[in-house]
């Protein structure tokens, strides 16, 4: 069953995140990951916590896909970047 990490973020850093971009993309693609989106939030629908500005969704083919990606040792040095150049909240949901 496909997974989806969800991530919600504000860019602190600019330039890092550019730098980001191509290498997250990259490892991304090799653990069999892509991009369903990413950009602003367009509308808050409902709550009342105000989300970070910018979302995305990442489809894996699996969740067991998903959290090796997350805990592998080719994210890991993109991960330690990440957290420099954006503020985030991140989870991902496995499709029934």
């Amino acid at each position: 069953m496909p997974a989806y990490v969800h991530i919600h973020l504000r860019i602190i850093d600019p330039a890092k995140q550019a730098a980001l971009a191509p290498r997250f993309q990259a490892a991304l693609q090799e653990a069999g990951g892509r991009i369903l989106y990413f950009g602003r939030v367009a509308q808050v629908l409902e709550g009342d916590d105000m989300p970070l500005p910018m979302a995305g969704v990442l489809e894996f083919p699996t969740l067991a896909q998903a959290l090796a990606f997350y805990e592998s040792e080719a994210y890991a040095p993109i991960k330690a970047e990440r957290r420099e150049a954006q503020q985030a909240t991140m989870f991902v949901v496995e499709a029934a």
